[in-house]
């Protein structure tokens, strides 16, 4: 039984050679991977820094076009969140391929681009956290010390 499986192994992988088939799997995967990963941490970055800024500066801001569009910006953040992360990312792949990029013949930059906006909103939540956690003490000393805000 062992020798068929063996035979079968070797005439199906590597006569045929549809190793190759895994190797570029493999190799879509890993393309896939890195560049929704550069693309959420550049989005949720961005996200976070809104959503952020608007927490801790919006009651202190002098009214005017800058408070308008921090607000406007703030809830199409709060928008975008609540959609991609209440929804379930194998749904998120299916609109943007069957809906959106409904003529798209490759599926490559369409992964990249919904994995990349599904890992930037928890990207964004993570920083938006990590930014809020800090208190104003430590700005504070900070600062004393000389170092900026960023």
């Amino acid at each position: 039984m062992f020798t068929k499986f063996k035979e079968d192994f070797i005439t199906c992988f590597i006569t045929k050679g549809r190793y190759k088939y895994i190797v570029k799997g493999l190799g879509n995967t890993l393309k896939i991977a890195f560049s929704a990963v550069i693309l959420g941490v550049i989005l949720g970055s961005i996200v976070a820094i809104i959503r952020s800024t608007y927490d801790k500066n919006y009651e202190a801001m002098r009214p005017g076009l800058g408070k308008a569009l921090l607000k406007i910006a703030n809830t199409i953040c709060q928008i975008y969140l609540t959609v991609i992360r209440g929804t379930p990312v194998m749904i998120q792949i299916m609109i943007m391929f069957f809906v959106i990029f409904s003529t798209a013949r490759n599926g490559v930059p369409v992964a990249i681009l919904t994995f990349g906006i599904n890992s930037g909103a928890y990207v964004a939540e993570i920083i938006r956290g990590g930014l809020m956690s800090l208190d104003p003490g430590q700005a504070e000393a900070g600062r004393s010390l000389g170092l900026g805000y960023i």
